[in-house]
C-alpha cells in the first residue's frame, strides 16, 4: 500500500443505497413475461498509474446523448462532489440514468474491476464511467456518453483514459481526501469553474507544501478501458 508521509488514508467511499418499490394489482393470476437480456457485455477498467487510487466506480447506463461531463463546460455538483470526494450517489442519481452499479470498494495501482451488463433490447445502450483519483483536489478519470450498439457480437473496444480536473477546487495538493484531508467543498473559488484535462500533479520535492510523493505523479493516460460484447 503507497503511503503518504505525515497523513494516513482515509477512504472516502459513500454509497448509495436505492430501493426500488412496485406494486402489482389485479388478476393473481396474470401472467408476467421475462425478457431475457439480448445485449451482454463485459466492461473492464484497468488502473494503470503507478501510485493513485481510484475511489470506487461508478459505472451508468442513461439516455442517449446524456454526458456526465464536457471538456470546457462548468462541472455540475453531482460530478464535483465525484471529483473531489469519490462519491458517486449524485450522479447515479441524477435524471436520465437507467442503471448503476457502484463497485465497493477503491481500484488499488495495478487493479481491473470487470462489471457485468445485461441488457435487452429496448434498453438504452448508452453508458458512462467515473472514478476520482483520490491523492488528487478534484482529478477523475472515466468516459461518458458511449454508445455499446456499435461492438459487434464477440468484438471487443478498448480505451485508454486520460485524467480531467474538474476546475472546481484549487489544486493545493494538501486538502486531498487520499490523505485525510478535506473532501466536497462546495465553493469553487480559486479554480476556473471548467472541466479541463489534468496538468498532473507536483510533489513535496516540487512544492514545499505538497503531501504526494513521487509516485502519485501521472502522465496521462491513468486507465484502460475494455469492453467486449458476449452476447
Amino acid at each position: 500500500m503507497i503511503k503518504i508521509k505525515r497523513q494516513k488514508y482515509r477512504y472516502l467511499s459513500l454509497f448509495a443505497l436505492t430501493a426500488a418499490l412496485s406494486a402489482c394489482g389485479g388478476n393473481d393470476n396474470e401472467d408476467h413475461v421475462v425478457t431475457a437480456p439480448s445485449h451482454v457485455y463485459e466492461v473492464t477498467l484497468m488502473n494503470i498509474t503507478q501510485g493513485q487510487i481510484f475511489s470506487p466506480p461508478a459505472l451508468t447506463t442513461h439516455t442517449q446523448g446524456m454526458k456526465l461531463w464536457q471538456a470546457g463546460k462548468t462541472a455540475s455538483i453531482a460530478l464535483e462532489a465525484l471529483a473531489e470526494s469519490g462519491d458517486s450517489s449524485q450522479l447515479i442519481a441524477l435524471s436520465g440514468i437507467t442503471s448503476s452499479q457502484v463497485s465497493n470498494a477503491p481500484m488499488m495501482p495495478g487493479d481491473m474491476q470487470t462489471w457485468t451488463l445485461e441488457l435487452a433490447s429496448t434498453d438504452t445502450l448508452n453508458v458512462s464511467l467515473a472514478t476520482m483519483l483520490i491523492n488528487t483536489n478534484d482529478g477523475f478519470t472515466g468516459f461518458t456518453d458511449m454508445d455499446l450498439s456499435a461492438i459487434a457480437l464477440g468484438e471487443s473496444y478498448q480505451k485508454m483514459l486520460v485524467v480531467y480536473d474538474a476546475g472546481t477546487e484549487m489544486n493545493d495538493e494538501v486538502a486531498l481526501p487520499g490523505s485525510g484531508g478535506e473532501a466536497f467543498n462546495a465553493s469553487r473559488a480559486g479554480d476556473v469553474d471548467r472541466v479541463y484535462a489534468h496538468a498532473g500533479v507536483l510533489t513535496s520535492h516540487e512544492l514545499s507544501s505538497s503531501v504526494l510523493l513521487t509516485e502519485h505523479k501521472f502522465d496521462n493516460p491513468a486507465a484502460k478501458l475494455i469492453i467486449k460484447r458476449m452476447q
